[in-house]
């Protein structure tokens, strides 16, 4: 709850009070939520009865929460969500009812690919009740690219197919290629990258639902960064989730590696 509380800005509290006053809410429900432990689970849980609160397969929200979710975040952003523009249908696929680790993402690119890559992070990490970040994953144009961009010789860019300002609906198939190595395995011609970030953005309890037997961890394939201490554009960045910590991380690691508990993810159609 500490680390719930802190994430709350004073103007949040002014409006949720506001709203929960607005409709039906008074000083006796608000002290029965504070001193009753079962009347709080009891709340919080009929929540998530609200039709569009109800997750698909137990952990992915449905399209409209996310399309929501997104505009809300960049309007806390300052960002306006006029500059995107649609790349392919503005009406989300279908999850597969089949497929329970076969998710629905809204896709998003910003101005660069660097500020694309920290909003979604931020966006993430702001979703649990902690995160970890390596302190070599930096995100600046020295030090992460896209896979494709060949450039190695310290020139900056944003990698050479960076589109600014795209929407699309993307599906994303999470439990494959496990334990292998990401400079063995090509996913597709358009690895998802960023597209995993806003997954976990997206997705929260997802990511919180990460048990290394049947969710895994996942590299984020297409993405490559340079350290100061090689020198080399040899680490791609990782998500893990720590379950007894309640944190979410976002590291590092050399592509020659394999893990057990990490998944290489792939667009699906």
């Amino acid at each position: 709850m500490a680390g719930l509380a802190s994430k709350v800005s004073g103007t949040q509290m002014v409006e949720f009070f506001s709203r929960f006053g607005r409709f039906g809410g008074d000083m006796v429900k608000f002290q029965r939520l504070l001193s009753d432990d079962e009347f709080m689970e009891w709340w919080v849980k009929l929540m998530d009865q609200y039709p569009d609160n109800r997750l698909v397969h137990g952990v992915f929200n449905k399209p409209r929460r996310i399309l929501a979710d997104f505009k809300a975040r960049c309007i806390g952003n300052g960002i306006d969500f006029n500059n995107f523009s649609w790349l392919g249908s503005e009406t989300a696929p279908d999850f597969d009812p089949n497929d329970s680790e076969t998710v629905v993402v809204l896709d998003a690119t910003l101005d660069s690919l660097q500020n694309t890559f920290e909003f979604a992070w931020a966006w993430m990490a702001d979703w649990q009740m902690g995160n970890h970040r390596s302190a070599d994953m930096l995100s600046d144009q020295k030090s992460l690219r896209l896979l494709s961009d060949e450039r190695d010789n310290g020139s900056e860019g944003d990698g050479l197919d960076f589109k600014p300002w795209t929407l699309s609906w993307r599906r994303i198939k999470l439990d494959v290629n496990i334990g292998k190595k990401p400079s063995k395995t090509r996913t597709s011609k358009s690895p998802p990258g960023c597209a995993l970030l806003f997954m976990g953005a997206e997705h929260p309890h997802r990511i919180k639902a990460m048990n290394y037997t049947s969710r895994f961890g996942f590299w984020l394939p297409g993405l490559k960064c340079i350290t100061p201490n090689t020198g080399e554009w040899r680490r791609v960045p990782l998500i893990l989730f720590d379950q007894v910590g309640h944190q979410v991380k976002l590291s590092l690691g050399s592509p020659d590696r394999s893990g057990d508990n990490l998944a290489i993810p792939y667009f699906r159609e």
